[in-house]
């Protein structure tokens, strides 16, 4: 993971990287720790989630998805074929 949670002496809460061997984060509540977290992990998702919609929008799901991209046709069949409740490919016929 890279990060260690240690507690200070006064109590209160640091992050370690044991990385760079140097504080984070110092002097937090676990709540605040738990936001910093989370947030941090919200930002790598929407960077990985960005780049993702940037290489289907130009065409390349390859990129992302190697030799599993599906196309729009094959996703419906695989849907259909395992019994997924929507129905997309009667959306593309209307």
């Amino acid at each position: 993971m890279g990060q260690q949670i240690i507690q200070q002496p006064d109590g209160r809460l640091a992050v370690f990287s044991t990385i760079t061997d140097t504080f984070i984060l110092m002097d937090a509540t676990p709540e605040e720790i738990l936001n910093w977290r989370a947030e941090k992990a919200a930002e790598a998702e929407r960077e990985r989630t960005a780049q993702e919609l940037t290489d289907v929008l130009a065409g390349q799901p390859e990129a992302v998805y190697y030799r599993l991209a599906h196309t729009w046709e094959e996703a419906c069949v695989l849907n259909e074929e395992h019994g997924g409740d929507l129905h997309p490919q009667e959306r593309t016929n209307q």
